[in-house]
């Protein structure tokens, strides 16, 4: 892997990691299409840079829950926590059960295709439910694991974690910035997870031998991310969700005319 094509890769995880577009199904293709291999120690890398990010961000929130640990000395006292906890059980057991099977199936064009279009859909059906809460704390434990629930579905490429919590929550009633914050919060226990486990599965001196290259993508992941979380969470309720939805389904097109 070059500079350029690292560089090309933590741009594009960066940017597409919180918006609606599926992160995923963006780097396989790219990776594809530059003739890269995208390597799993060069995931760890993309995810620490993403997890930095959000965490850096929303850094007054997770002071919040520790103080709240240390005050109460329970973690189930904090709502925010629980919500989290809940929310991200169900793709981190699914994720750890189907690794394989997405990884030897579902990673191919025709998938990224249908999953981009389908849950393209599913995002413009949910703009057209009226907003009912404004805040993240309205959001009950039975709907956070109900958006939990759906970010299991993120596991298949091209279906975009954040979009479709994203989606559920505005079916759920939350109004644009609240369902995005939500997401985005989310992706701190799941993300921290899947660079975890990522971490763990590579060997230590292919770490150290691209280390070059691994600090790069980091680097770049971390500063793109952080500036797509600032500008999605500051505009979203004036831009909305359709140039996202037309996004998708143009590329998801392009991609049922290009490879199927």
């Amino acid at each position: 892997m070059t500079y350029l094509e690292a560089f090309y890769l933590a741009v594009i995880q960066g940017l597409t990691e919180f918006l609606p577009i599926s992160s995923s199904a963006h780097l396989i293709l790219l990776s594809e299409f530059l003739g890269s291999d995208q390597n799993l120690f060069y995931d760890v890398s993309l995810h620490l840079g993403t997890l930095i990010a959000v965490c850096i961000y929303f850094k007054d929130d997770l002071k919040e829950i520790i103080a709240s640990i240390f005050k109460d000395r329970s973690p189930s006292n904090n709502k925010l926590l629980m919500q989290l906890i809940i929310s991200s059980l169900p793709t981190l057991i699914l994720g750890f059960i189907l690794v394989d099977l997405i990884d030897s199936f579902l990673r191919t064009s025709a998938i990224i295709a249908i999953t981009t279009i389908v849950f393209g859909v599913v995002l413009f059906a949910a703009t057209f439910k009226t907003p009912e809460k404004m805040t993240v704390d309205e959001i009950t434990i039975k709907e956070a694991l109900l958006i939990g629930l759906a970010q299991s579905l993120a596991l298949i490429p091209g279906t975009s974690r954040s979009g479709i919590t994203i989606s559920t929550g505005l079916f759920l009633g939350l109004d644009n910035k609240t369902a995005s914050r939500f997401s985005f919060l989310m992706a701190i226990p799941t993300i921290g997870a899947i660079a975890a486990y990522q971490l763990v599965s590579v060997e230590l001196n292919y770490l150290i031998q691209y280390s070059h290259v691994n600090i790069l993508g980091l680097f770049v992941s971390f500063i793109v991310a952080y500036i797509t979380i600032d500008f999605f969470i500051r505009f979203i309720n004036k831009i909305g969700f359709l140039p996202f939805v037309i996004y998708r389904i143009i590329l998801g097109l392009i991609l049922l005319m290009a490879f199927i």
